[in-house]
């Protein structure tokens, strides 16, 4: 464990990150009761619903911060982690970045001796991490496909909250379908949680399948019906991979992202040829982003 871990939580601590399933550093699981505990939410009381308010009136920092997302490794060796160790350096030098969210596709193959090549690179990532699955992580021919990446990354779904704002990670997986619908027990999931996000917060949402309206490849098919679940909330971002390139475009204030992946196994989906990882700049409820090329 680095040396500078009592500072890490020093600092989770007073940026008021109050939850997650799993908090992963260094080959550690770090455990943060809060939203994401199930204990926790069968033990609580329901919360009266809260009124709808406006952005001005949102609960959020008014300091700047940054956080990076990277997506679509698809780990097959020890050499194919060489790309993604180049960005694992360049987000730990970049003093800004407050944790890093991974995107899925994780793996080549669902295996678990790239999965573990994959995390063990991925542990380097001084400000810790959170991931979610892609359909490459899921182990089709397992009687529990996601027991691989369970046993190394956690819950395949989280929610953690850090200067005003609220972060979710969910599951979009289909088995290992390309084209995908958000299934049943991950909108309930989603709901479940929800119900316990304050409306006066804004939201960032991760996932590996793009939301994006006008990706030109693999909207999930009931993307519509997942972002209406934020209706009475103050939805800001939805930053997916699966699409390897880069997409930006903002819709009804939702900013919507897919990133090239950062791979030396596969190329970009819209031709080009650069690689890397995402950086958002977050002030108040206002968000900026930029690609950044290894």
């Amino acid at each position: 464990m680095p040396s500078s871990r009592r500072e890490f939580l020093a600092l989770l601590a007073s940026a008021g990150l109050c939850s997650c399933k799993t908090m992963r550093r260094a080959g550690e699981m770090l455990h943060i009761p809060g939203l994401g505990d199930d204990k926790s939410d069968k033990a609580e009381k329901e919360p009266k619903p809260e009124t709808p308010q406006e952005p001005k009136n949102l609960k959020v920092s008014g300091k700047r911060f940054t956080f990076a997302t990277i997506g679509d490794l698809h780990v097959l060796d020890a050499r194919s982690t060489a790309i993604v160790s180049r960005a694992v350096r360049a987000i730990n030098e970049d003093e800004r970045i407050r944790f890093t969210a991974v995107l899925g596709d994780i793996a080549t193959d669902a295996k678990f001796g790239e999965l573990h090549m994959a995390k063990m690179t991925l542990d380097k990532l001084e400000k810790g991490y959170y991931a979610v699955p892609g359909n490459h992580d899921v182990d089709t021919k397992s009687l529990e496909p996601f027991a691989s990446y369970e046993r190394l990354f956690g819950e395949p779904h989280w929610v953690f909250e850090d200067f005003g704002w609220v972060f979710m990670g969910i599951n979009s997986c289909e088995g290992a379908k390309s084209d995908v619908v958000i299934q049943p027990d991950e909108i309930e999931w989603l709901q479940k949680k929800l119900k316990r996000v304050s409306r006066r917060k804004p939201i960032a949402l991760f996932a590996h399948h793009p939301f994006n309206p006008n990706t030109k490849a693999y909207r999930v098919g009931n993307a519509d019906e997942v972002i209406g679940l934020f209706g009475a909330h103050h939805l800001k971002l939805i930053a997916a991979g699966h699409f390897h390139g880069n997409q930006v475009e903002e819709q009804n204030g939702i900013l919507f992202t897919t990133t090239a992946c950062c791979s030396d196994t596969r190329g970009n989906h819209d031709g080009t040829e650069a690689k890397g990882y995402r950086l958002f700049h977050i002030e108040k409820d206002r968000i900026e982003t930029e690609f950044v090329a290894v």
